[in-house]
């Protein structure tokens, strides 16, 4: 009997062993699982995506281009200047065709000529004020998809960020299950020394430490996939994690369901429906401005001077032969054919906004359809933390009865383990229950455009 106590006690020795060299790795590394990387607020994270996110960047880049299509627009109402001068010298000898001798160029070589042009367009069938008209609804959806960018950008940190919050709640909640199980471990080894357990007892305990040590790996490669997420949706050149202090647990009361759908529908998805029809609208008017005739006038003067000489230090050309011209006209043109081009083009406007139309339907149902979603998403993960919380507290209590009881002698350690799992999974479930009630939220800020 003696022996197989000295040998039960080798094997639980061993296995106690190998149990804490397989957590000390997890001590060393403080159960971060960030490498290093700068922890940082929800709203820098947010404020670094708005400014290096493609997104953002197109956004800004589409901003620049209407500015200046706009004031091309307006500019097609002045007319256009061409201004030229010039001037040049010649020098050389002419052949003699009667005897072959070469004769020098006689007078002035020198040459100058200057001239001005005006032309403006006086009708043109209303298709400059109806590209001033697209060029204005694409500057409106330049705005509205900066809006949209801003906030597609933040939805995109808001769920790295929350997830790398969630990796941490999950990491802590892994280091509590393996101080539980290496507590258990030590109970069922003294147990099995004292000859009141059997050996499969410190069996089970070191898998459920090899369990919570795996729960423990697997919450530290989450955070940090997480932080390489949310580094690279922040644009940031350093590597950025979110900062644990900065979490988003405060009780959230909800505008009416008609407020909801007031907002959706003025949300930024619909905005930008809204601007592209106005634009495929104001193209399809410039369209028919191709049936109507043009009226164009035009201004030209010129002024040219051969010979002569230079007068002072300004090197004017004095004397010599010299010609003005001053013309003005009026243009009238109207394309009778040209092969049903204009035809295809109209019919190709026509069809831009009639599936414009049709996009602009769909987002608003589907703006409709997220809100339902989104709302009864966040309220279900609001009622599930609070179950949750009170879960885990029964969990709690039940587990410390277990352990009393099985140190009395008065329950299986299989009862035990139960109460531990049961403990684990309700954690588990708080964790995942704030996760969907944070993602929901920032879903629900991103589809009517405000932060809630």
């Amino acid at each position: 009997m003696n022996c197989h106590n000295r040998v039960a006690q080798a094997v639980v020795g061993a296995v106690i062993f190998g149990a804490v060299l397989m957590a000390a790795p997890l001590r060393a590394q403080g159960l971060t699982g960030d490498d290093g990387a700068r922890p940082v607020s929800l709203r820098e994270a947010i404020e670094l995506a708005a400014t290096n996110s493609p997104a953002a960047v197109s956004a800004r880049g589409l901003d620049r281009t209407a500015s200046a299509a706009r004031r091309q627009a307006i500019g097609s109402y002045v007319p256009n200047v061409n201004l030229s001068a010039g001037t040049g010298r010649t020098q050389g000898t002419t052949i003699n065709n009667f005897n072959g001798q070469l004769t020098s160029l006689s007078g002035n070589p020198w040459s100058y000529n200057n001239g001005l042009a005006l032309n403006l367009e006086l009708f043109d069938g209303g298709r400059r004020w109806s590209e001033i008209t697209r060029i204005r609804a694409t500057a409106d959806v330049a705005d509205v998809a900066a809006v949209s960018a801003r906030f597609d950008a933040s939805l995109q940190v808001k769920q790295q960020f929350y997830a790398a919050l969630a990796a941490r709640e999950s990491a802590a909640a892994a280091k509590a299950q393996l101080e539980q199980a290496e507590q258990q471990l030590k109970a069922s080894t003294a147990r099995l020394a004292a000859g009141v357990a059997t050996k499969s007892d410190t069996l089970r305990s070191t898998i459920l430490v090899g369990n919570a040590r795996l729960a423990v790996l697997t919450a530290e490669n989450d955070l940090r996939v997480a932080t390489a997420s949310l580094t690279r949706v922040a644009g940031s050149t350093t590597p950025i994690t979110a900062s644990p202090d900065d979490t988003l647990d405060t009780p959230l009361t909800l505008p009416t369901d008609v407020e909801l759908a007031m907002l959706a529908n003025d949300g930024p998805a619909v905005r930008l429906a809204i601007s592209n029809a106005a634009v495929a609208r104001a193209a399809k008017r410039s369209q028919k401005s191709t049936y109507l005739p043009t009226l164009t006038m035009g201004y030209n003067y010129s002024f040219s001077q051969n010979g002569g000489g230079f007068a002072g230090r300004n090197l004017l050309l004095v004397g010599g032969n010299n010609a003005s011209r001053q013309t003005m006209n009026f243009n009238i043109a109207y394309q009778l054919y040209n092969g049903f081009s204009r035809e295809t083009q109209t019919v190709q406007a026509d069809v831009t906004l009639t599936n414009a139309e049709a996009q602009l339907r769909d987002v608003q149902l589907a703006a409709r359809q997220n809100l339902t979603s989104f709302v009864r998403s966040l309220q279900n993960a609001q009622a599930r933390v609070q179950v949750q919380l009170a879960a885990i507290a029964a969990s709690e209590e039940d587990l410390r009865v277990q352990q009393q009881r099985y140190a009395l002698g008065a329950s299986t350690l299989l009862d035990l383990l139960t109460s531990q799992t049961q403990l684990n999974q309700a954690r588990q479930s708080l964790i995942q229950a704030r996760l969907d009630g944070r993602i929901a939220r920032a879903q629900l800020s991103s589809l009517v455009g405000r932060e809630l």
